[in-house]
């Protein structure tokens, strides 16, 4: 459902209606009328933050343009150039146009294109005094667009038909002139009552004879929207047929907010159905309610992101809180742990002084010694070799030992046996691992090389 808060505003007279829509059913809630000298009281009870606009200004001009289809996406421009090459003295004005039919013009087809411009100063004290209560303004439409909308869901079998629709307003009476079911021509009529009067039936014979002149079309019927249906007495005196009919979504509501109300009720209805039509809401005053969606939102992106950042420094703020305190607690367990610091310091002192000598030591200890490689070649005696020399030389941090001796015993078998036996024995022997052996069976003397890796202990 849609709350609507309508105004109809004719320069004189504010009216005031706050409708409720909801598919074909539409619903009153509240209506008013009061001078324009009224209108800051009335906003001043005002609930609702938004609300659409319907004008009828005094003063307007209503053209025919006619441009080629090719150029139908640069109309807006268009048309707009056509009305200032017509009415130099319009400067700021807002417009709506439609398309009406097609004409040929020097055997080229062109688009026959109706052109209704307001100017923008009339509408400029009103808009300010409802921006002043800080109500938006979401689409204004001329009274003739909306009520032809509404006026058209007569003629459900054949809308496209010309016609002439007779609106009653205060103080007047609205001719609309439609043709495929747009909006051509408006005509005011000056009129103090509802009903058809015969000033009203000339005022309509004259009408239907300027458009078969003029607009080069003939309506089909007159019809009357607003009142409730019956027969005219003086229906007879008007030159095409005439009726009187309420539109359909009006059947429900009593006759005198029909009468009294249509043209605020009709553009509630034309804001849901169509909001886009016709809207003529100055271009300044929709560049400010664009900035103002801007800034609505872009301060609701600011606030989120400072609500987020505050969250964040909360956070961090309670993290350098909890350091601070886990600081505190470990200066306080320092504090009593002075004496073992002092412990501490004194054997560090003492350390870095017997490290120098340490060093030395370990250095020397770690150099490869003849002398250990030697003491650790430990043999067992046996009468089966004797060692006749052995030769060390110091190579890469290794010993190179060199044994020489002779096998004593008799026959090949027993010398090899020995020999090999030997070798065994050496290779067992820590640090030592053998690099080579060979032994001459004639002569029964041998040589075998080896490699000692030891060092000698360390001082720690």
């Amino acid at each position: 459902m849609n709350n609507i808060l309508s105004f109809y505003f004719d320069g004189l007279i504010v009216q005031a209606v706050k409708v409720s829509i909801s598919g074909n059913s539409v619903a009153i809630n509240d209506v008013s009328t009061f001078p324009l000298h009224d209108f800051e009281d009335y906003l001043s009870l005002c609930r609702e933050k938004s609300c659409i606009v319907c004008c009828n200004p005094p003063h307007f001009y209503q053209d025919i343009v006619h441009l080629p289809p090719a150029a139908g996406r640069l109309y807006g421009k268009l048309v707009r150039a056509e009305v200032q090459k017509t009415h130099p003295d319009l400067t700021s004005f807002s417009i709506f146009f439609r398309i009406v039919g097609e004409s040929m013009i020097e055997t080229r087809p062109y688009n026959k294109i109706a052109v209704f411009s307001y100017p923008d100063d009339f509408l400029s004290d009103f808009i300010s005094e409802i921006n002043r209560f800080r109500i938006t303004i979401t689409h204004i439409y001329a009274a003739p667009c909306s009520i032809l909308r509404l006026a058209l869901s007569t003629c459900a079998l054949d809308p496209n038909q010309p016609r002439i629709f007779i609106a009653t307003l205060l103080g007047e009476k609205l001719l609309l002139i439609s043709e495929n079911s747009e909006l051509e021509f408006i005509r005011k009529i000056p009129s103090l009552d509802s009903d058809l009067l015969p000033e009203d039936t000339n005022n309509i014979n004259m009408t239907v004879d300027y458009c078969f002149q003029s607009l080069r079309m003939r309506p089909t019927e007159v019809v009357m929207i607003n009142q409730p249906e019956r027969a005219d007495e003086l229906s007879h005196l008007v030159s095409v047929p005439y009726r009187s009919v309420l539109p359909p979504r009006l059947d429900n509501m009593p006759p005198r907010i029909i009468q009294d109300y249509l043209a605020p009720v009709a553009a509630a209805m034309h804001s849901v159905d169509s909001p886009g039509m016709g809207n003529i809401m100055p271009s300044d005053y929709a560049a400010f309610t664009m900035h103002k969606k801007v800034f609505a939102v872009t301060t609701i992106v600011l606030s989120l992101f400072i609500l987020l950042l505050t969250g964040y420094l909360v956070k961090e703020t309670m993290t350098i809180s909890a350091l601070k305190s886990k600081i505190g607690r470990m200066r306080t367990e320092l504090s009593g742990s002075a004496g073992e610091i002092v412990t501490f310091r004194k054997l560090d002192a003492e350390t870095n002084r017997l490290k120098q000598p340490l060093d030395l030591i370990n250095k020397q200890n770690s150099t490869l010694n003849p002398a250990t490689a030697l003491a650790a070649l430990i043999l067992p005696e046996s009468g089966d070799y004797t060692i006749e020399g052995i030769i060390i030389k110091s190579e890469s941090n290794v010993l190179n030992v060199q044994i020489y001796g002779a096998i004593t015993v008799s026959g090949y078998r027993n010398t090899q046996a020995s020999f090999e036996k030997l070798v065994a024995l050496i290779a067992k022997i820590p640090e030592y691992t053998i690099s080579s052996s060979k032994i001459d069976i004639k002569s029964k003397s041998f040589g075998i090389q080896a490699r000692y890796n030891g060092g000698g202990p360390k001082s720690r």
